[in-house]
Parts: C-alpha cells; structure tokens; sequence
C-alpha cells in the first residue's frame, strides 16, 4: 500500500509551494508525523510532516521547485509493498538506491503510457502541463506551440511556474524594444541584443553563496517595492520620557501579572492605530488606479529573524484590542516568527507597517514600504540627550529620553502635507500618552 504526499494548503490565501529540502532520501524509512520536508510559502518556512510510516518510495519534485496546493510531491510505501526492491545482504547502499531508481522509472513510463488516453494536460509532443501553467499561460496569451517549446526545469523536463513566467518576462522585455532596435537584413540573433552583465570573479578570493529561498522573495519584494512606490520620507523628533520612565516603573510588575513583556512597540502600535483614524489615509492600498480603503487596521510589525532574515508577522484587526491585547499578540507573533512557527496567513494582509531598526542602535531608518501598504513607520533608537525646554523662568537644558521616527509613504496618493500631519500626530500622542488604559 502506498500513500501520497501532497502539496499541503498552509493558509487560506496560498495556492502554491516552493521545495527547500528533502529531510529523507529515496529508501529511507520514515515515522508518521516525522518531517520529511521543508517548504516556503512566500516569506514563510514550514516543515511537512510524514502522514503514513514506512519507506520513501518516490520524489516526484526536486529541491527549489514551486509546486501547486494539492499536488502529490512523493509517495511513501509500507515495508512489506510488494513495489519495493529487495536488497540483498551483499548488496551495498548505492545498489539499494540503483534498484528503487529503476522501480520509479518503470513506475513512470507505466503512469505516462496510462495518461496517454487523456490530451487534455498534454501536447502533440506528449509533454505534461500542469493546470497552473496552463492557466498562467491562457491569462498571458501563451500559445499551444509556444508553450511547447519552453525548456522546462522540472520533473522529467516538465514546463513549472518559475519556467513560463520567465518566459514571459523574457517576451514582454523584447516586445518592448523598437521594431527599428533589430537588424534583420543581418540576420541579427535577438539574443544578442540583451546587455549580458558579466562581473569579473577571481577564483582565489571569492566566494559564490547562492540565496537562500527567502532572501530571493525578500529581494523580490524590495525591487517590486522600488519600481511600484514613489517612496517620499518625513521624520520627526519624539521626547519618549514619560514613556520610558512609566515602563521603567512598572515593567516587572506588568510582566509578572500578565506573563508577558511590556516592550515600547504596543505603546508605538496605540498612538499609529488613534492617528489612522484620524489620517485614513494612510491606512489605503492601490489596486491599478483605484484607492482601496481598508476597514481594519491590520498592522505589520517587521521581525529580524536569527538567519539575518526578515519577516513581517500581521496583527488582523488591531484597531479592535486593547492594550493588553497589542502587548500579547506583538510579543507571540514575534516570538513565533523567531521560532520558525508562524502560519503563513499571519504574514500577509497588512495595511500598515513598523519596521524598528532602532533596537540594533540606528538613530533613524528609512524603509522600504511593504507592498501593497502605502506607508511605513521606521522607529529609531531612544537615547538621553540634553534638549532645550521653555520654562517660566526662560530656557533651560534638560536631559530628555528622544527617539526619532521617520515615515516613508507613497506619494502616489500622499502627500507631503498629508504625510507630515499624520507624523506630526503620532508624535503628540506618543508625548502626551494616555496610560489610564493601561490596566496595572
């Protein structure tokens, strides 16, 4: 008997999976709920676990592969299966894998003669396109033939995700160039008219790391972010005093009665949700050329993560807790977004974000804002340091806690003023902070 591993569905919005690794080879025995694999679904890495004990009989997909929710990616067989090779007792392990290799081929010519009668999935020239594909390529304008002729990177040469929308990257980039750009009474090759951007490598002093899966997507993000916002920045000066002087002197006991640590972030996270009601603006997304007004405040709250990382975990709905409330739900997401453990859901959906650079030492930061956001709020480092205040009796020097903060936003549908009045507010909240809602 054998049972599938599927693709497994990790949140409502996620449709599809990328392969960081296989944590079991072909032939190795294996526990039901033992990981077998890990996945990434956009910024989030999961471990699958085993649903069936026995032996690893086939890996329908390679490391780095993007596969579709619901796709079967291996098959795992009881001991006794009558389709695994024996191996004998002067068999070496390399003979053991040789065999089980030969099984799974046998096993895929006798699945592709089968899918024969059925040419809804496949060309004339009997090449598999999974639904996806075809889909990606029916919404492009993809035809049967062009389709036909992409080298595909998958299994057994199959035509995945990353391969028809590279190449339809790759088609938009030279539909865009001049019809004039191209020589043809030359007999021009049109891959010589893409610039090849090569860097000269010594092979003595380098060394070449390939990205690892999520900095690829963070890097993605970044670049998408740049070409799709026009990013303008404000900052302002904050005097965190009271705040700090009120966590100082009831830090431990807050932490003690709730089981749970009051860091500066909730007392940010209050006075950003009392200034978007105020200035809803900043709450929108843009979908092509319409204004999307969000009805929840659903706040990103950036996480660097151990592996120098970063991941932005969402608080749904903030606007509708408490203050104890912010301090919990910051505190779990972050502390699971460390660990490794978040839901792949609670990292997406935010309409506004807070990026702290200000816990490794940085003054100010100016960020990036996190698509489909409009704006983000970068949080500096609070430091004492000696300010001018107006008294009855004139100006005097004062040793004040200060924090700056600065705040990116699309100008898009932004402007300076707008922007500045929304900051200017954060920071009269933050001075004048309401602490009777704070329960002690």
């Amino acid at each position: 008997m054998t049972t599938d591993v599927i693709m497994p569905k990790l949140g409502e919005s996620i449709t599809e999976g990328t392969i960081l690794e296989w944590k079991k080879n072909i032939g190795d025995s294996i526990q039901r709920d033992e990981t077998i694999l890990e996945i990434s679904t956009d910024k989030v890495d999961s471990e699958v676990p085993s649903p069936a004990s026995g032996i690893l009989l086939e890996i329908l997909y390679k490391t780095n592969e993007t596969v579709p929710v619901g796709e079967i990616i291996a098959r795992i067989t009881d001991s006794n299966d009558e389709k695994l090779p024996k191996v004998e007792n002067n068999q070496t392990i390399s003979d053991k894998k040789s065999n089980i290799d030969e099984t799974i081929s046998l096993e895929e010519s006798f699945d592709e003669k089968k899918c024969e009668t059925d040419n809804y999935d496949f060309d004339n020239k009997r090449r598999f396109f999974s639904p996806l594909v075809k889909s990606i390529a029916k919404k492009e304008g993809v035809s049967q033939a062009e389709l036909s002729d992409i080298k595909g990177s998958g299994h057994n040469s199959r035509v995945n995700k990353n391969d028809i929308l590279s190449y339809i990257k790759q088609k938009k980039q030279l539909n865009s160039e001049s019809f004039n750009d191209f020589d043809i009474d030359n007999d021009t090759n049109v891959n010589n008219q893409i610039p090849s951007y090569n860097q000269e490598v010594s092979n003595s002093s380098n060394e070449i790391e390939p990205m690892s899966h999520i900095r690829k997507m963070i890097a993605k993000h970044m670049i998408e972010s740049r070409d799709t916002s026009v990013h303008v920045y404000s900052s302002n000066e904050v005097d965190m005093t009271s705040i700090v002087n009120f966590r100082n002197n009831n830090k431990k006991s807050y932490d003690l009665k709730y089981d749970t640590s009051l860091t500066f972030t909730p007392f940010i996270s209050r006075a950003v949700i009392k200034a978007i009601n105020e200035y809803p603006l900043i709450n929108c997304s843009i979908v092509e050329e319409n204004i999307n007004h969000n009805k929840n405040i659903n706040m990103g709250i950036a996480v660097a993560l151990p592996d120098n990382n970063l991941i932005v975990p969402v608080i749904k709905n903030s606007e509708e807790l408490n203050f104890l409330g912010l301090t919990r739900s910051t505190n779990d997401l972050a502390n699971r977004a460390r660990l490794g453990s978040l839901n792949p859901d609670e990292a997406k959906g935010s309409s506004f974000t807070i990026t702290n650079p200000g816990i490794f030492g940085s003054l100010f930061g100016m960020g990036i804002i996190n698509q489909p956001n409009v704006a983000i709020l970068s949080v500096g480092s609070i430091h004492k340091r000696p300010v001018v205040k107006e008294t009855d009796f004139g100006d005097v020097i004062v040793a004040r806690s200060m924090m700056y903060l600065t705040l990116a936003y699309d100008h898009r549908i932004i402007d300076g003023a707008y922007g500045t009045k929304f900051l200017r507010k954060i920071k009269e909240l933050l001075e004048k902070f309401s602490f009777d809602e704070i329960e002690l």
